[in-house]
């Protein structure tokens, strides 16, 4: 079993889960996956990353596991009642954070980029998966477990470490003084949640509690702008009571460059 993954999603998840319930958990990988009891009114995820072809992760969780993790992400913000409409969508947000933070431990192991693609929740799980089973424990509380899968593709996607190209600049400058100088530079940091075009007439109509559209779906990363340019997306979190933005993907040059000229502001030519 290629314990980085493993170990990468016991992490991601006990995080994950700590962040939207405010209580501590231990994930741990089990021996054997028939060890597990089996799961009841299971919810199946299958995920797609840039790292391999095709879908190349799997989890799976009982409604023991799902209902309880929901219950608790209700009662940390106050709320008594949570239907299974709520747990369960409540369980895939925090599938999604989870695989966001399994694709960052991925990039970091590779130094290449792993993106979080294309996600859906299955009715039938797929054939010939290899499944690890984990279980999933708060404090004294009875054990829950839920099972992941991932392909071997996806597997060695952390084994052959690659230097990354911000790596390569930056050993290749560290004799500049030049270069040590810019590293002082305070750059302005700003993240975008979307954006929309409003009428002047739509716009006067504003007032105290109106909601505006976006163009943005909630499971959609955010945009990190620095210098007018996108140069990376990634997931909010919070951080000891203030928000943040956990990096899971970072745009590459081309895209940094386009997303600068895009943004900048055309001045017309003075005329003699």
């Amino acid at each position: 079993m290629p314990l980085n993954i493993a170990h990468h999603l016991e992490t991601a998840l006990g995080q994950a889960a700590a962040a939207m319930t405010g209580k501590t958990f231990i994930v741990s990988a089990l021996d054997n996956v028939a060890d597990m009891p089996a799961l009841e009114e299971p919810i199946l995820w299958q995920q797609t990353l840039s790292a391999a072809d095709g879908p190349s992760f799997w989890i799976a969780a009982g409604k023991d596991t799902w209902e309880a993790l929901g219950r608790l992400t209700f009662e940390a913000a106050g709320l008594d009642e949570a239907t299974d409409a709520d747990c369960h969508s409540t369980w895939l947000e925090l599938v999604n954070q989870t695989v966001a933070s399994v694709a960052a431990g991925l990039t970091a192991d590779s130094g290449k980029d792993v993106a979080v693609l294309k996600g859906e929740e299955l009715t039938a799980e797929p054939a010939d998966l290899a499944w690890t089973g984990f279980s999933v424990t708060r404090d004294s509380d009875k054990l829950r477990f839920f099972r992941a899968a991932w392909t071997p593709a996806l597997a060695g996607a952390g084994e052959a470490r690659v230097e990354p190209e911000q790596a390569m600049v930056a050993r290749d400058n560290a004799g500049s003084p030049t270069f040590d100088i810019l590293l002082d530079v305070a750059l302005p940091v700003s993240v975008s949640f979307g954006k929309t075009s409003l009428q002047v007439r739509e716009v006067l109509k504003l007032n105290t509690g109106s909601i505006v559209e976006l163009d943005r779906l909630v499971a959609d990363p955010v945009e990190v702008i620095v210098n007018n340019r996108v140069i990376a997306r990634g997931e909010v979190v919070v951080v000891d009571g203030n928000y943040g933005v956990r990096i899971n993907q970072l745009a590459s040059r081309d895209e940094r460059l386009r997303s600068g000229m895009s943004g900048a502001v055309r001045k017309p030519l003075l005329q003699p």
